[in-house]
């Protein structure tokens, strides 16, 4: 994962780090496992902190990650994404206790009045939001 984000060896000093922007980074961040659990968090404290209705929790979800409120058309297209999110766990079309939890075998304690199948489609939104260029690089 260091390699495919051009990190330094951690031998020696590094004065300035080269910049490089590639497709497989996209692919660590979305897959890598601390990421996915970084997503499983946040959704979850989106759920409990984040209000009650789907757009107060989008706007919490977006002002946790990037500090500033969502445009609308950025708030509309998280909307949707939840929407056909929570309808494909609903379908049976994915298993939601993949992505919403480490281990479907254990027990988890969802917060009360969600489903498993919310919090897997907050899980959804939320690496959406971690993955975003704006997230990950600062400029």
């Amino acid at each position: 994962m260091l390699q495919t984000f051009d990190a330094p060896n951690g031998d020696v000093s590094c004065v300035r780090r080269a910049r490089s922007n590639t497709p497989l980074q996209a692919l660590v961040s979305l897959n890598e496992p601390v990421a996915l659990e970084a997503a499983r968090s946040l959704a979850l404290r989106t759920i409990k902190q984040g209000g009650t209705t789907p757009k107060q929790r989008v706007i919490y979800a977006f002002r946790s990650v990037l500090a500033r409120s969502p445009v609308a058309t950025e708030e509309k297209e998280l909307l949707d994404l939840l929407d056909r999110q929570r309808a494909r766990f609903l379908a049976g079309e994915a298993n939601p206790w993949n992505l919403a939890i480490n281990d479907p075998s254990k027990g988890f304690p969802l917060p009360k009045g969600t489903s498993m199948e919310e919090l897997a489609a907050w899980t959804a939104v939320s690496r959406v939001l971690l993955n975003l260029d704006e997230t990950i690089t600062r400029e």
